[in-house]
């Protein structure tokens, strides 16, 4: 009896240390996973062109709200003048005069 006490503790003792070997490698691939994604979104973070975020958001609708404004005074010169080419020279005015717009409307180092 006590050989077959020593042959089933040795087993379950292999399987023991089976199964921890198994979870410890299930965690270090977890963990490699982790670690590459989180490479992979970092180096997004530092590619990234267009920053998303509420701050961009925020400075997204307010560049569009400037080119809403910019096509209106366009519409309104054209329909005023019908003249194309004062429409043209107003375009060509407001694309010079677009840092000074952007100031007004972006700075915030006056708020």
């Amino acid at each position: 009896m006590s050989k077959q006490r020593k042959v089933a503790r040795a087993q379950r003792e292999a399987a023991a240390a089976q199964r921890t070997a198994a979870e410890q490698a299930r965690r270090d691939h977890e963990a490699a996973l982790r670690a590459r994604r989180e490479r992979r979104a970092a180096l997004r973070r530092r590619l990234r062109v267009w920053p998303s975020g509420p701050r961009r958001r925020d400075t997204r609708e307010r560049a569009g709200a400037l080119a809403v404004l910019v096509l209106l005074v366009l519409a309104v010169v054209y329909v005023l003048t019908r003249s194309v080419s004062v429409t043209i020279a107003t375009a060509l005015i407001l694309v010079v005069g677009a840092p000074v717009l952007v100031l007004l409307f972006f700075d915030r180092s006056r708020r």
